[in-house]
């Protein structure tokens, strides 16, 4: 009692047990990993899986890799080390496959983007080839015959690949569909691409960009040179984001429903953790694809022979 009272008249109090956590700090964090956050279509994913992941009170981390594998490393690593993070949604294409399809047994994650049968988890995606005959079909029904495209760089991409479907489609020869991947990002990749073709002179009649950003830096190129779209040059793009449809731009492109991908991609983990919780094993993957529409504007229209 003496010790007590010594205790009581000095200030000590008894420790009190610290209330027990319903959840570890993660278990409400779901990673978002994309290359940038200068392209309108990530930044319109971004915004989407927030939103979605908001209504079922979980919160996101974006982690802008720039497309560095041992910045994405990084991350994968501090996955590892808190397996009770809610989920990872990957908006590019993984460096480390085998490594996150592993993973994919522990936490669940979903990729969005171009289809990939090697990827063993749940996937959001768009045929790589669908997009690219929509456009094909667009601008030879104008009467366009020689076309060039300007990807991205060539390893970080998948729907370059359906080339050869493109140009399939009315049987045109490969020789008049022109292939142009360079070693910059985007924009840069438009614009630079594209007056270094007119500078050097182009039989073609058509640009395609392998999306939006790519043809806004070929737009911007080709009224630099004061040449008029589409009277001189058809335009082309993908992804349809928001800046697409500004009068002053006009582009037509493929619309394949970026905000629903990015709700969807949500619903899918909180099935995924609804369902480990009950401890119900789960016996499939969900493949999920939107099916592609294009969307035409002012950037298109007959070729000029």
């Amino acid at each position: 009692q003496k010790v007590l009272d010594a205790a009581k008249e000095l200030g000590y109090q008894k420790k009190k047990k610290s209330i027990e956590q319903t959840s570890k700090p993660l278990s409400k964090i779901i990673l978002i990993m994309c290359p940038f956050l200068s392209n309108h279509y990530y930044t319109t994913l971004v915004h989407s899986i927030t939103e979605r992941a908001h209504d079922y009170g979980y919160l996101t981390f974006v982690a802008p890799t720039l497309r560095n594998p041992s910045t994405e490393q990084y991350y994968l690593d501090l996955m590892k080390n808190d397996l009770d993070t809610a989920g990872i949604v990957y908006l590019y294409p993984t460096s480390f496959l085998p490594e996150v399809n592993d993973m994919s047994k522990q936490i669940p994650i979903v990729n969005i983007g171009d289809k990939n049968d090697e990827i063993t988890f749940d996937s959001i995606h768009v045929s790589s080839s669908k997009p690219a005959r929509l456009v094909a079909e667009h601008l030879i029904s104008l009467g366009h015959r020689k076309i060039t495209y300007i990807s991205t760089p060539i390893s970080d991409i998948e729907r370059s690949r359906s080339k050869d479907d493109c140009v399939s489609i009315r049987s045109l020869s490969p020789g008049e569909y022109n292939l142009l991947s360079p070693n910059m990002l985007e924009y840069s990749s438009g614009y630079n691409l594209t007056k270094q073709i007119l500078e050097e002179g182009t039989d073609s009649t058509a640009f395609v960009g392998y999306n939006d950003m790519v043809a806004f830096g070929i737009l911007d190129a080709l009224y630099e040179l004061k040449y008029k779209v589409p009277n001189d040059f058809s335009v082309c793009g993908f992804d349809n984001i928001p800046m697409a449809d500004m009068n002053r731009i006009s582009l037509t492109t493929v619309e394949h429903s970026i905000e629903a991908k990015g709700r969807e991609a949500v619903d899918i983990i909180v099935r995924i953790r609804d369902s480990k919780t009950k401890n119900q094993p789960r016996s499939f993957v969900t493949k999920l694809e939107f099916e592609p529409f294009i969307v035409k504007r002012k950037s298109t229209g007959r070729a000029k022979f």
